[in-house]
C-alpha cells in the first residue's frame, strides 16, 4: 500500500489536521463560495452576457492544466511550501484585480487565468504535504479526510459571508474586497503553518542509479510517464471527470428538463448531494486507511457508473418516479468521496516521479475531463437532447471502470507481490 509505519514510528503518529490545510478551506471559501457567487453574475451584469460569464468561468477551469508544471516546479526546487501559499496570494490577487476593475471586464479573462492558476498551485501542492510526507496508511487516510473536509466547510463560510454583504447591500468591488482579505489571511495562515509539513516531503532522487543496490532509477520523461500504469491512472481520471463534471454542470437543466423535477427540488437535492459527500468522506477515510486507496477509488468510479447508467435509462421513460432520479443522482454524486479522497494515493503509487509533480498531473487530467465534459454534454444538449448528456456519462464512466480491472488491480496485485518479497529479503 502506502509506507506503512508502525510501532513508535513518528509517520505513524500526529494530529489530523494541521494549518496549512487552510489553504484548502481558502480554495472552498474563494474559488467554490466567493468565484461562484461573485464572478458570473458581475460579469453578466457589467456585459449583459450569460455567455460572456460562462467564457470567465470556463478559462478559470482550463488554467488548472498547469497543475502538472507547478508541482514539478515545486518538487525541483523544494519549493512546496511557496507554491502553497503563492496559490493562495494569488486567489487574493484576483479578487483585487476585480475589485480594482469596478464596471471595466477589459482584463476579466486575465484575472480568470491567475484565479485558475492559483487554485490548481494549491490543488497540486496540498496533496503532496500528506502523499509524499511517508505516513503510515493510517494517518495519510484521516489527514487526506481532514484536507478534503476543510473545503466545504469553506464553502459554507464563504457563502455565510457573501450572503450577509448582499444582504448589506454592499457593492460588488466592496464584496471582492472582503473576498481578497479573507484570502490573505488565508494566506498567512498557510505560511507560517506549512513550514514542518513542507520539511518531510520526501523528494526522491530519481536522477541516477542506485549504486549501493544496483537498482535502476525509475524512467521520468514524459513518454515513461503517460505510456505506463501512471499514465492510464490519468485516463481513467479524465474519463471519470468526463463523466461527473459532464453531468453536474448540467444538473439544473437535466432534472427539469429530462424529468421535469422542479427547480426548488433541484436545489434540495443538490444541497442533499453536498451534505451526503461529507458522511461519505469520513466512510472513504475508513476505508482507505483500511484497504489502501483503489479498493474505494474502484468503489467511487463504479457508482458514478451505476448513477449515470440509471439516469440515462430513467430518461427514456416519461413519468419515471421522482425517488428513482433522485436515487440516481445520489449514487453518482457520491462517488466523489471516494474518487477525491483516493486519486491522490493511487496516482503516487503507480508513479514514476516525486508526489508534487503526480499531484500536479492528477489536478490536470481532472480539468481536461472536465472542459471535454462540458463542451461535449453542452454539444449533445443541443443536437440530442439532455438525456444525452447522461449516456454520455455512463459510457465514460463505464470505460473508466472497465480500465481498472484490466490495467490498474493486475498493476496492483504486481505491486504487492513485490513489496512482500522485499519485506521478506534480508538487509
Amino acid at each position: 500500500m502506502t509506507n506503512a509505519a508502525t510501532g513508535n514510528d513518528p509517520q505513524s503518529k500526529g494530529s489530523a489536521f494541521q494549518w496549512w490545510m487552510i489553504s484548502n478551506l481558502g480554495v472552498g471559501a474563494g474559488f467554490t463560495a466567493f468565484v461562484a457567487l461573485l464572478v458570473p453574475p458581475y460579469i453578466t451584469d457589467l456585459s449583459g452576457s450569460a455567455a460572456a460569464a460562462g467564457v470567465v468561468m470556463a478559462i478559470m477551469s482550463l488554467a488548472a492544466i498547469t497543475g502538472p508544471v507547478l508541482g514539478s516546479f515545486a518538487d525541483r526546487y523544494r519549493a512546496h511550501r511557496l507554491v502553497l501559499t503563492l496559490g493562495v496570494f494569488g486567489m487574493a490577487l484576483a479578487f483585487a484585480a476585480f475589485a480594482f476593475a469596478a464596471d471595466d471586464t477589459t482584463f476579466a479573462a486575465i484575472d480568470a487565468i491567475v484565479m485558475g492558476v492559483s487554485v490548481a498551485a494549491v490543488g497540486a501542492i496540498g496533496p503532496a504535504f500528506i502523499v509524499g510526507a511517508g505516513l503510515s496508511q493510517q494517518l495519510q487516510a484521516k489527514r487526506l479526510t481532514t484536507y478534503n473536509l476543510v473545503a466545504p466547510v469553506g464553502q459554507v463560510l464563504g457563502g455565510a459571508i457573501m450572503g450577509a454583504a448582499a444582504a448589506a447591500g454592499m457593492s460588488y468591488s466592496n464584496r471582492f474586497w472582503i473576498a481578497t482579505g479573507v484570502m490573505l489571511l488565508a494566506g498567512i495562515v498557510t505560511w507560517f503553518g506549512s513550514g514542518q509539513a513542507a520539511r518531510a516531503i520526501e523528494v526522491a532522487d530519481l536522477g541516477g542509479d542506485d549504486e549501493k543496490t544496483g537498482v535502476k532509477a525509475k524512467p521520468t520523461g514524459l513518454g515513461s510517464v503517460l505510456f505506463s500504469t501512471f499514465g492510464m491512472v490519468l485516463l481513467i481520471l479524465i474519463l471519470s471527470s468526463v463523466a461527473n463534471n459532464g453531468i453536474n454542470n448540467q444538473i439544473a437543466n437535466i432534472l427539469p428538463n429530462v424529468y421535469g423535477i422542479d427547480e426548488a427540488t433541484t436545489s434540495g437535492l443538490i444541497s442533499l448531494a453536498g451534505l451526503l459527500n461529507i458522511v461519505f468522506f469520513f466512510v472513504a477515510g475508513w476505508w482507505l486507511g483500511r484497504s489502501g486507496g483503489l479498493p474505494a477509488f474502484t468503489a467511487g468510479l463504479t457508482l458514478r457508473l451505476v448513477g449515470a447508467a440509471l439516469m440515462a435509462i430513467l430518461g427514456l421513460a416519461s413519468g419515471s418516479p421522482i425517488f428513482l432520479v433522485a436515487a440516481s443522482m445520489q449514487l453518482l454524486y457520491q462517488g466523489s468521496p471516494f474518487t477525491r479522497l483516493t486519486q491522490p494515493v493511487v496516482a503516487v503509487r503507480f508513479a514514476t516521479i516525486p508526489a508534487g509533480q503526480a499531484s500536479g498531473w492528477v489536478l490536470g487530467a481532472s480539468a481536461i475531463g472536465s472542459f471535454v465534459g462540458s463542451l461535449l454534454g453542452g454539444w449533445l444538449a443541443d443536437k440530442v437532447g439532455f438525456n444525452a448528456i447522461n449516456w454520455m456519462g455512463a459510457v465514460a464512466a463505464g470505460a473508466s471502470v472497465l480500465l481498472v480491472f484490466i490495467s490498474l488491480w493486475p498493476a496492483e496485485r504486481k505491486k504487492r507481490k513485490e513489496e512482500v518479497a522485499n519485506a521478506t529479503t534480508p538487509t
